[in-house]
C-alpha cells in the first residue's frame, strides 16, 4: 500500500518542539511569550510591542489588568525561582516601544456587515479584528462611549487613548447612545455579535448558546463576554478567536467549533531544565516601572523553553539540523519522488542508529529511530533503498543462519539441579533453558560463547541455538528477510520443546521482545550474577560501565552486570549518559563515515576510565579505537582480554570454531563447512592494507574470489612492467577491485582492494 503522509506524522505527532511554551498555553491570547521576552532581552521594544499587540489586542489594557495565569506556568519556578513579572515587562515594552501606530491592511473590502450590540472590551475586540479584515462593522453602544464597565476605571483614560489610537487604522461605525431593544433593528446585517456586558441584554437567546461555537439559536447571531460570564481577558481574546470564526459563516455559511479550552493542559507541559542557573528577579527600580536595562536583564531571565532535548543530544540529529516534524513530511514526500535527486532525506534514513535515545529523552516518548526505520523498510519495498549501505551486514547473517547455524537441546537432562541449587529466577523453576548468543560474541572471541554454553549446561542444562537475529536484516529495513529469520527461529524454538532463550546480547533480546514475544526471555548475566559461587575476576582496578543502547529497557540485565563487576573488586564509575549507542546500531559506517567516527570518537571519550562491556559491538567499537575495554565475560572467565580487532575473516573463522566445538559436544558429529574453490588461496597482506580492507569492511574471502574469478578466466589488467594484476569481480551490489602481484601459483601479494557500486556492460563487438 502506498504511503500516505499521516503514516509518517504519525511518528511525531506528539512532539511539541516549535509549539508554545506552558506559559503561552495559560494565556488566554496565546501571546507567544518566548518571541516577546527574547526581543525584551535585546531591546528591541517596538518588535516587542509588535509582537504583543499582535495577540492581546489592547496591549496597554491587558498589561494593566490581566491576572497573569501565564505566571501560574513560568519555568522558572521549577527550579527554585520566582516566575518573571510578566506584565511588568509588558508595560515597560509599552514605555520604550518608539513605534505604536497601528498597521493599515491593504486589503479589498468585504460588502458583508456585521453588526455589534455594546462597545464594551468584549465588543470593541471583535469589531477591531472584523474591521481590520475590511467587513463593514457598526457598533451599537447605549451608553455616550465605549469601554463599558471600564469606563469607571482609574487607568480608563489610558485605555480610551488605546481604543481610539487603534480604530483610527480602520473603519468603524460606532454608533453612541442608540440602544438596542429587538434584534429585528438589525435585521439588514449579515451577522450579530451580542456583547452587552454583564448583566446585559439577551435577547432571549442565552439559553440557546452553543458554547464551541458561541452561536445562538437564531441563525447568524453570536454572543461572548461578560453577558456570558466570561472574565475580561478571556472576553477580549474570544473577540479574535470568534471574529475568525464569524469570518467563515460569512463566507461559507457554516460555524466552526473553537478551541478555547482545548489547548489548556499542555500548560502543565514542563522541561527538566537541567544546568539552569537560578536568577533572582529583578525589581523595578522606578515608581513607574522598570528601567530599559531592568526590563532587558528581567526579560533575559526567560528559560525559551521550547522541547529539544532529541536535537541537543543526538549527533545526527544535531549533523542535519532537521525538526522532527520536518523528518516526518521528508519520510513522506521523498516517497513519491523518483529521481535520487528528489530523496532529500536519504542520506539521514540511513544515518541514524535507531538506538532509541530520542525516545529516551523525549517527554512525549517520540521516537525518531522508530520514523527512519519505517522510512528503511518503506525505501526497500519500493527499490528506493541503497543496498551498499547494508550489503555486507547482510552477507554476514547469510552466513550465520546457514553456515553458522546450528541448535540443540541439552546433552543431559539435570533439570533438578538448578532448582534445588535455588539459582533459577522467580517464575523460571523447572524450565527449559536455551543458549542463544547472538551472532557476533562467537564471532568476537569463541571461549565466550563455549564456556558460557558450559557453565549454562552445567547449572541449567541448557540447550542452545547458533544463528542471527535478524539485526542486519532490520536494521536494512529488509522486512521480508526479517520475517523469514523470525519464522526458522520459531520453529526451532518449537522443536527444542519452547525453552526460555538465554540471550547473552541485548540487540538480541530487544528484537525478539518486539517481535517474537511468545519466546520467553532471561539475560545470561542475570543467571550468573544470582550463582555466588562464580568469582569474577578484576580486569581493571577502576572503570566504567558502558550499558548498550539495547538493554536499555532491561534494568535486571544492567544490575546483574554490575554485580558481577562488583564481585570482581572492580570500583565502577557510572557514564554521565547511559545507555547511548556506541555508533554501531543501525549500521550507519557506510552511509555516513564522519558521523560514524563522531559518534565512536564520542562515547570512546565518555570517560576516560576503561571500559567494561557486555556487548560484541561495543567491545569492537572500542578497541578500534585504542580504548581500554574488556567484556564481563573475559573478567567472569579469567580471560585476559583481547587488544585490537579482529579481521573480517577472522571474526567468520571464529563463529565456525564456534559451531564445530559445541557441535561435537552435543551431538558428537564432526562439523566442515563446505568449502570454496577458492578457500585453498593464500594471501599476504601488509598491515596497512589489512586496515584498509577492514575499513571497507572487505574480507580475505572477497578478496580470494575475486583473485580466483581472474585468475581462472584470464580476465584481468597486467602491467608487465610490475608483474602486478588488476581484477575486477562484479557482486549483485558492489563491485570489487583487487591489485594484486603472484607469489606462486596458490600464493598472491594483496597491494589494494577497494569497491564500488558502479556496473560495467561488456561491448560484444
Amino acid at each position: 500500500m502506498k504511503m500516505r503522509l499521516e503514516d509518517a506524522t504519525s511518528y511525531t505527532a506528539k512532539c511539541f518542539n516549535g509549539e508554545p511554551a506552558s506559559c503561552s498555553y495559560a494565556c488566554p491570547f496565546r501571546l507567544d511569550l518566548r518571541t516577546f521576552m527574547d526581543r525584551a532581552a535585546r531591546g528591541k521594544w517596538s518588535s516587542a510591542y509588535k509582537t504583543l499587540s499582535n495577540a492581546v489586542v489592547f496591549p496597554s489594557l491587558v498589561a494593566a489588568l490581566c491576572p497573569q495565569p501565564c505566571r501560574n506556568h513560568c519555568q522558572r519556578t521549577q527550579i527554585g525561582d520566582e516566575a518573571l513579572m510578566i506584565r511588568d515587562l509588558e508595560s515597560a515594552c509599552i514605555r520604550f516601544a518608539k513605534n505604536k501606530k497601528p498597521v493599515k491592511y491593504a486589503i479589498p473590502p468585504k460588502t458583508k456587515s456585521v453588526a455589534v450590540v455594546g462597545a464594551g472590551p468584549a465588543g470593541l475586540s471583535f469589531a477591531l479584528n472584523l474591521s481590520r479584515k475590511r467587513y463593514l462593522v457598526t457598533v451599537f453602544e447605549k451608553t455616550g462611549g465605549w469601554g463599558g464597565a471600564l469606563r469607571e476605571h482609574e487607568k480608563f483614560p489610558e485605555f480610551d487613548q488605546e481604543f481610539t489610537l487603534l480604530f483610527s487604522a480602520v473603519e468603524t461605525d460606532f454608533q453612541f447612545n442608540r440602544e438596542i431593544k429587538s434584534l429585528e433593528e438589525l435585521s439588514g446585517f449579515d451577522a450579530v455579535y451580542i456583547a452587552t456586558g454583564r448583566g446585559g441584554e439577551t435577547f432571549g437567546l442565552k439559553d440557546t448558546l452553543d458554547d464551541k461555537s458561541m452561536a445562538t439559536g437564531k441563525p447568524g447571531v453570536f454572543m461572548g463576554g461578560a453577558v456570558c460570564d466570561m472574565p475580561l481577558m478571556e472576553s477580549i481574546a474570544l473577540g479574535t478567536q470568534l471574529s475568525q470564526s464569524v469570518e467563515v459563516f460569512l463566507e461559507t455559511g457554516k460555524l466552526t467549533e473553537l478551541d478555547r479550552d482545548a489547548d489548556r493542559i499542555k500548560c502543565e507541559r514542563y522541561l527538566r531544565h537541567d544546568g539552569e542557573e537560578k536568577k533572582p528577579v529583578v525589581v523595578p527600580g522606578l515608581p513607574d516601572g522598570y528601567t530599559e536595562g531592568e526590563a532587558m536583564s528581567e526579560a533575559s531571565r526567560c528559560f525559551q523553553c521550547d522541547c529539544d532535548y532529541c536535537e541537543k543530544s543526538c549527533e545526527m540529529l544535531k549533523s542535519f539540523k532537521k525538526k522532527p516534524h520536518r523528518i516526518a513530511v521528508e519520510v513522506f514526500t521523498d516517497m513519491q519522488g523518483s529521481t535520487l535527486s528528489s530523496r532529500t532525506l536519504t542520506r539521514e534514513a540511513y544515518s541514524c542508529n535507531i538506538c532509541g535515545h530520542c525516545k529516551s529523552v523525549c517527554p512525549e516518548a517520540v521516537d525518531i529511530g522508530a520514523l527512519l526505520q519505517y522510512s528503511r523498510a518503506e525505501r526497500l519495498s519500493a527499490g528506493k533503498d541503497i543496498p551498499a549501505f547494508h550489503d555486507y551486514w547482510l552477507r554476514e547473517m547469510d552466513y550465520a543462519v546457514t553456515k553458522g547455524a546450528y541448535a540443540s537441546a541439552a546433552k543431559e537432562k539435570t533439570s533438578a539441579k538448578y532448582a534445588e541449587a535455588k539459582l533459577a529466577p522467580a517464575g523460571f523453576a523447572e524450565a527449559k533453558f536455551a543458549f542463544f548468543p547472538g551472532c557476533q560474541l562467537g564471532a568476537y572471541r569463541p571461549e565466550h560463547v563455549v564456556k558460557s554454553y558450559e557453565y549454562l549446561a552445567d547449572k541449567y542444562d541448557a540447550g542452545l541455538v547458533l544463528t542471527c537475529c535478524g539485526a542486519p536484516a532490520y536494521w536494512a529495513g529488509d522486512m521480508d528477510r526479517f520475517q523469514k529469520n523470525i519464522d526458522q527461529i520459531l520453529k526451532q524454538w518449537n522443536e527444542l520443546g519452547k525453552p526460555v532463550f538465554v540471550f547473552a546480547c541485548a540487540t538480541c533480546e530487544t528484537l525478539f521482545q518486539a517481535y517474537m514475544p511468545e519466546i520467553k526471555r532471561i539475560s545470561l548475566y542475570e543467571l550468573m550474577a544470582k550463582d555466588d559461587a562464580l568469582q569474577p575476576v578484576q580486569g581493571y582496578e577502576n572503570a566504567a560501565i558502558f550499558d548498550p543502547c539495547n538493554a536499555r529497557d532491561d534494568p535486571e540485565m544492567q544490575t546483574s552486570v554490575r554485580k558481577l563487576a562488583e564481585k570482581a573488586g572492580t570500583d565502577l564509575t557510572e557514564l554521565p549518559e547511559k545507555n547511548r549507542c556506541c555508533g554501531y546500531g543501525g549500521q550507519i559506517r557506510l552511509a555516513n563515515p564522519s558521523l560514524y567516527e563522531e559518534i565512536t570518537k564520542n562515547r570512546s571519550e565518555a570517560s576516560d576510565k576503561p571500559y567494561i562491556v557486555y556487548c560484541a559491538n561495543c567491545r569492537e567499537v572500542f578497541a578500534s579505537r585504542e580504548k581500554p575495554v574488556t567484556h564481563i565475560l573475559d573478567m567472569v572467565f579469567g580471560l585476559e582480554p583481547l587488544t585490537g580487532v579482529q579481521t573480517l575473516q577472522e571474526k567468520r573463522n571464529n563463529s565456525l570454531e564456534v559451531k564445530r566445538i559445541l557441535m561435537k559436544k552435543l551431538s558428537g558429529e564432526e562439523f566442515q563447512p563446505e568449502p570454496n574453490p577458492w578457500d585453498s588461496l593464500s594471501l599476504v597482506v601488509s598491515d596497512d592494507v589489512q586496515k584498509e580492507m577492514d575499513h571497507f569492511l572487505i574480507s580475505a574471502g572477497d578478496v580470494k574470489e575475486t583473485v580466483f574469478a581472474a585468475e581462472s578466466s584470464g580476465e584481468k589488467f597486467v602491467d608487465e612492467k610490475s608483474g602486478t594484476s588488476l581484477a575486477c569481480l562484479i557482486k549483485p551490489v558492489l563491485t570489487y577491485w583487487v591489485q594484486y602481484r603472484m607469489l606462486d601459483p596458490r600464493t598472491f601479494e594483496i597491494l589494494s582492494a577497494y569497491y564500488h557500486r558502479m556496473r560495467f556492460i561488456e561491448d560484444d563487438e
